[in-house]
């Protein structure tokens, strides 16, 4: 009697404690993203497009799909020196996930960070 209560509640916080691992990994891989897109178009002479590659490399490395890279402002060779550059990159949690969303993944729809750096 005791194993058909507490079974399904332990299910519940095993399963939902996988899928918030999943949705703090896939934060920490565009984190990592986001990073190293900034620190290239924060770069003297490097351009938004460069950083988008870039992102996406990371992005590609870590089996990330459906990844969204956003650079604000446009970056040009002729960007002030100290402008703050922001870059955003954003994923959706359930192409992301190793498995369904069940708990996490119904509340959480995607998964983003954001990175700001000064430009040089």
């Amino acid at each position: 009697m005791e194993l058909a209560v507490c079974l399904p509640l332990l299910m519940i916080v095993a399963v939902g404690s996988i899928e918030a691992t999943n949705a703090i990994f896939l934060k920490e891989h565009l984190t990592s993203a986001a990073y190293e897109a900034a620190r290239m178009v924060t770069a003297p002479g490097q351009t938004a497009a460069a950083a988008t590659t870039a992102a996406q490399n990371v992005l590609n490395q870590f089996g990330i799909s459906g990844g969204t890279i956003t650079i604000t402002p446009t970056v040009t060779s002729s960007t002030p020196t100290g402008t703050q550059v922001t870059v955003t990159v954003s994923a959706p949690l359930s192409s992301n996930s190793c498995m369904q969303p069940f708990i996490v993944g119904k509340a959480i729809s995607s998964v983003g960070a954001r990175v700001v750096m000064d430009h040089q």
